[in-house]
């Protein structure tokens, strides 16, 4: 019950609901305090500590045996909860405005690219496995398909035209209309599996570019982090003597 992913998804509900609560909750002390301090730093922590996994893999190019991914989401849900929570749900600056904007825009891209592109990719793998299974069993019969079918495997081209011809035209022996039909119903299958593939990879390409979404907003999100850091420090911090 309690794995990683399970977790993510409890953390990204818990988002959800601090996210739905500026609607029926404000405490304009709360974020100046020395709790609320606490847990800003706490949660601009782990923000940055979403910055481990990409470092790892773009510029370590490393790959260990747990999926650091797992890692990543956990600590871009925790730091925004955190620093939603620090907010009091109070926004009184422009630059709180920008930074709950970013924090929902970064989650939400976040969610979606991860939800979309393990579906893409899930799906992908499965027609691969497919193909793969449909080439090894054509691979095997294949001089007994096209002896079956009275077309010459010599021609690099035979599996073509023998996904093209009209069933109706053939002359084999009786006994054998049955398992020639049962293997040109493969070679389709085979062909529609490759078509599928192409458009899989394509789609594939499509939501890798959407990583690089995420990542804009999130040094949006990290820039404005730190312009938010410095103005309170220069404008002082209350709860200290």
């Amino acid at each position: 019950m309690w794995q990683e992913r399970n977790i993510n998804a409890y953390l990204a509900v818990f988002f959800a609901v601090l996210v739905l609560g500026f609607l029926v909750h404000q405490d304009p002390a709360f974020a100046g305090s020395a709790l609320g301090h606490f847990l800003g730093i706490i949660g601009s922590i782990l923000i940055l500590m979403t910055l481990i996994y990409p470092f790892r893999k773009r510029v370590l190019k490393k790959k260990g045996k747990q999926n650091p991914l797992n890692s990543h989401i956990a600590y871009g849900l925790v730091g925004p909860s955190l620093v939603v929570i620090h907010s009091g749900h109070k926004l009184e600056s422009l630059i709180g405005i920008l930074i709950f904007l970013s924090l929902v825009l970064v989650v939400l891209s976040g969610i979606v690219g991860r939800f979309l592109f393990k579906k893409v990719n899930r799906s992908l793998k499965e027609q691969k496995q497919d193909q793969k299974i449909l080439k090894d069993r054509i691979g095997r019969r294949k001089q007994e398909l096209f002896a079956a079918c009275k077309v010459d495997y010599s021609d690099g081209d035979a599996i073509g035209k023998l996904a093209d011809r009209n069933p109706t035209l053939w002359s084999p022996a009786p006994d054998l209309m049955d398992e020639c039909s049962l293997w040109l119903d493969e070679v389709r299958a085979l062909a529609e599996k490759e078509y599928n593939l192409r458009f899989f990879d394509r789609l594939k390409k499509l939501f890798t570019k959407w990583t690089w979404v995420h990542y804009v907003i999130s040094g949006f999100l990290f820039a404005l982090l730190i312009v938010h850091v410095i103005t309170t420090i220069y404008y002082g911090l209350r709860w200290l003597p």
